[in-house]
């Protein structure tokens, strides 16, 4: 029998309503709903499919139209529908923008084993390239992390009224409508002629370049220099290819922008690592007062955020507290860059293009400068072990056990090259993570 998702269903087989049929009784209470379960016992000539309710066990025949329509395998659902199902195995494919609270559901529907499945990749659609997700990928760590730190916990009135009036709630999104202003405003500045030769004469120039994933980015900034000094578009495209190599480059793009970016050296914007705006932009007739207004409050939603009253969680994971004005300043980014609370890297995800990048290096510059002991000594140990646990946010905690391991008399090197040696080398993501996790078994009671 042919279903509504074009699969076919015969007797044993578990289908799924997805529509409600009150005059399909299954009881004088009790109906066919959409989500229910049903197991087909019989497919009768006509098309009508024999059923029993999987939970109560009612019988009831669905007509041949309804089951056209309105009925599917009942195999694999949504994490929704799916929520008080019991089977023994479960398999849930995520795309990485579920919550904890989908998560939780869908890991917890077998009775026997849970499988997880993640979607690291793309979905191949072209308007997509651009995207972070598809220039520089997460790892299946990276989205679990993700997954864990969105809750959509429902939440009280007195709370939503409080993040209304929050100037943290709102910097992110005044900090990217302040930036895309900004870039709109040049495009429309630069004229139909020279958006023209730009799009028509970069490949040219760089061949490939109009295709590589940062160009749209590369492209307003090119279109923003121009702006704020004349120069020619092309003119500074040849100028940052004469500074060095492309031809080992994984996206061309990305890198001529780190040569060409308009802000570096120029007075900041209405944030640190935001541009300011142009003499022609800010002199406008129409765009001037729009764009002013537009920094004047980034501005005013960065200077209205309070300092915090207790350490921020990010602190609470270093051994020595960063000074209150870089504490400031690295909270200030975090917000700004939508930084979870529950990511402990002091400025989050790695920038990776122009002043962004930049600022976020400096910070994490004067952060290394309070590095404790701990970490200088055995830093380059575990470098050796694993060359990328100084990416991992927990390296400082795992530094500081290990000194204190070291003055308790254990020998700690050991200990070290036995858990390396007895489970092999360390994963590439939250290595420190993973090596203090061995070390833990063995130095527990």
């Amino acid at each position: 029998m042919a279903l509504a998702d074009g699969n076919h269903a015969r007797a044993g087989d578990i289908i799924i309503t997805r529509a409600n049929r009150r005059d399909l009784r299954t009881s004088t209470t009790d109906f066919v709903k959409n989500g229910d379960r049903w197991d087909v016992l019989e497919v009768l000539a006509d098309g009508r499919l024999a059923v029993a309710h999987r939970a109560t066990r009612r019988r009831v025949t669905l007509p041949a139209d309804y089951t056209a329509a309105w009925v599917d395998l009942g195999y694999a659902s949504t994490i929704n529908t799916a929520q008080g199902i019991t089977a023994d195995t479960s398999h849930t494919l995520l795309n990485g923008a579920e919550s904890r609270q989908q998560a939780y559901t869908a890991l917890t529907r077998g009775r026997h084993s849970n499988h997880l499945y993640l979607q690291v990749v793309g979905d191949g659609d072209e308007h997509s390239v651009i995207q972070p997700a598809t220039t520089s990928p997460r790892t299946p760590a990276d989205i679990l992390a993700g997954i864990l730190d969105r809750d959509t916990a429902p939440t009280s009135v007195t709370t939503q009224l409080r993040d209304q009036d929050d100037p943290r709630t709102h910097l992110a999104d005044a900090a990217d409508r302040y930036l895309d202003a900004l870039h709109l405003a040049a495009d429309q500045l630069a004229g139909d002629h020279l958006r023209t030769d730009l799009d028509t004469q970069a490949d040219t120039i760089v061949p490939g370049l109009t295709d590589a994933p940062a160009w749209p980015t590369l492209r307003a900034q090119l279109l923003l220099n121009h702006a704020a000094d004349g120069t020619h578009p092309l003119t500074a495209l040849v100028k940052a290819c004469r500074h060095g190599g492309l031809h080992d480059a994984h996206d061309v793009a990305a890198v001529l922008h780190w040569r060409i970016d308009p802000a570096r050296g120029s007075a900041p914007g209405p944030l640190p690592w935001l541009p300011a705006i142009p003499e022609r932009l800010s002199s406008h007739p129409e765009w001037g007062p729009y764009l002013t207004q537009r920094a004047a409050r980034v501005a005013g939603l960065a200077a209205a955020i309070p300092a915090p009253t207790s350490p921020p969680g990010w602190v609470r994971h270093r051994a020595t507290a960063p000074p209150p004005d870089l504490t400031a300043e690295i909270e200030l980014w975090r917000i700004a860059t939508r930084t979870p609370d529950t990511d402990h890297r002091p400025t989050g995800p790695r920038e990776l293009l122009g002043t962004a990048a930049r600022h976020q290096s400096r910070l994490e510059a004067r952060l290394a400068a309070l590095d404790t002991p701990a970490l200088d000594e055995w830093l380059p140990l575990l470098t050796r072990l694993a060359p990328t646990i100084h990416t991992d946010p927990y390296v400082l905690d795992l530094t500081e056990r290990l000194a204190a391991t070291s003055r308790a008399g254990l020998n700690t090197t050991a200990l070290l090259d036995t858990a390396m040696s007895e489970h092999g080398p360390l994963p590439d993501d939250h290595p420190a993570g993973a090596l203090w996790w061995r070390l833990h078994a063995r130095l527990s009671p």
